[in-house]
């Protein structure tokens, strides 16, 4: 084929990993479509061990013989995804000599991407390692992984971010000009294809917006330690001579690069599993729990209340590099606590209610917000798929506006801290209705990333993984 001459959204698609450190391909044999057969996943190209079996192969076909099966999913209904990286060096002067002598590299370079999606169902949230219970009846009945979804109901949506010790690898896959990425099957060896690999990627910004007139969307920002770049797809492991030419993406905890993992340079899921197209502004429920005590100066209740325009929900998760001597790159990347919780609501002011400021400010009222997202019912809105609740948010300020042929309006903004993993009355809690992944019971949250029982099958009292 010629070379590509642009590369548009039809050609692109992400991807997510379900760890940074190897778990990313299921290989082995079966004899019947379905059957429920061992499968082995070599972690690190030298271990084995039983795995999961009852799935269907990516074309859903009858298979027999060895085959190999990715572990990656993808991000469904992204609307833009942009990558960087910087270098950071310093240089290395001395008396007598003008220019630098040399400019040495002495930290971990800075690789970043951020994308936006619309929302949906929770499944991209649960694949970030959000803890996210889905209601989904397939999810949580569907044999043998009768389990559920390996998510807590009532703990807070980043218990498992919080302790995540390695993040997740991201994938970028590029193909030939004018094919679509949905209903690409696996093509190995071929230079036509590309895949942008992100190593060890840890979300530092999670954003939400729900507005008027507008599709309900989230924006990720994500910092990572390593990015390259392969010249095919495959659904096999590539090995080559030199470590990093092959494997994944992710750096290992002890500072090197990726060692010669099995890898899925570009995965055989290529459609997502939510059977939702977007979600409708006007499906959206938003609720503010003791909003008749309601502290500002803005009627937030009964037949004067405001009219809500937009809801936006910030979670910031900044981050620092952990390091030390021997090792050019981090050996972890941290979450900056405390991490405040920022909600924006923006208004039509209706009416103003009788209140002093200066009374008010020993007032200790704190307040839940509930943002319920339903699916389309054409005329009606039909079943919750996705709900956010922020507990023990406290104002922080109103800002009024108002000119010439402008309705006044108010924003309003409120903050609230994330607790602990065990904490359910503070921070923000998620539900979804996704339904079950296709290679997984469940993606695993936290430090869970590292260990074998996380992905060899469905959770029991022996393997609460």
């Amino acid at each position: 084929m010629p070379s590509r001459n642009r590369i548009i959204y039809q050609s692109q698609a992400l991807y997510i990993a379900p760890s940074s450190s190897g778990y990313h391909l299921q290989s082995g044999s079966r004899t019947t479509h379905g059957d429920t057969q061992p499968i082995s996943i070599d972690t690190h190209g030298n271990t084995n061990w039983t795995g999961i079996a009852n799935r269907p192969d990516s074309t859903g076909a009858a298979n027999t013989g060895s085959f190999y099966r990715s572990l990656l999913e993808p991000i469904e209904r992204v609307q833009s995804a942009n990558f960087n990286f910087t270098i950071n060096r310093q240089d290395i002067n001395e008396f007598g000599q003008l220019a630098r002598l040399d400019s040495i590299v002495m930290e971990s370079p800075t690789v970043g991407l951020d994308f936006n999606y619309y929302l949906t169902d929770g499944g991209n949230e649960r694949k970030f390692g959000f803890n996210v219970p889905t209601t989904s009846i397939a999810a949580r009945a569907a044999a043998p992984y009768n389990s559920g979804d390996g998510c807590i109901s009532g703990y807070s949506a980043l218990s498992g971010v919080l302790n995540d010790p390695q993040g997740n690898n991201f994938f970028i896959t590029v193909v030939p000009d004018g094919e679509d990425v949905q209903g690409t099957t696996n093509i190995g060896g071929v230079t036509d294809y590309d895949v942008v690999a992100i190593g060890n990627g840890f979300i530092s910004d999670y954003t939400v917006e729900a507005a008027v007139g507008s599709i309900p969307t989230a924006s990720v920002t994500v910092e990572a330690f390593n990015i390259k770049v392969d010249d095919q797809l495959s659904g096999s492991s590539i090995q080559t001579s030199n470590r990093h030419d092959a494997g994944i993406p992710g750096v290992e905890l002890d500072g090197n690069s990726g060692t010669n993992h099995y890898a899925f340079q570009a995965p055989m899921n290529t459609t997502g599993a939510s059977d939702i197209s977007a979600l409708r502004p006007g499906d959206l429920e938003f609720r503010m729990i003791n909003s008749g005590e309601y502290i500002g100066l803005v009627d937030m209740s009964g037949d004067g209340s405001a009219h809500i325009q937009s809801f936006t929900l910030n979670v910031p998760l900044s981050r620092t590099i952990l390091q030390r001597l021997g090792s050019t790159f981090g050996y972890a990347r941290v979450v900056d606590l405390p991490v405040d919780i920022n909600v924006t609501i923006s208004a039509v002011v209706s009416e103003f209610q009788k209140k002093n400021l200066f009374v008010e400010l020993c007032n200790a009222q704190t307040f839940d917000f509930d943002l319920i997202m339903k699916d389309s019912a054409c005329t009606t809105a039909g079943n919750t798929k996705l709900a956010y609740t922020v507990k023990n948010a406290r104002l922080e300020s109103e800002t009024y506006t108002n000119a010439i042929g402008d309705n006044e309006s108010v924003d309003m903004t409120f903050t609230s801290q994330i607790g602990g993993a065990n904490d359910q009355n503070n921070g923000v809690f998620m539900t979804g209705s996704y339904p079950l992944f296709r290679v997984l019971p469940f993606y695993p949250q936290g430090a869970r990333k590292a260990v074998d029982g996380a992905y060899s099958g469905p959770i029991t009292a022996t393997n609460p993984y």
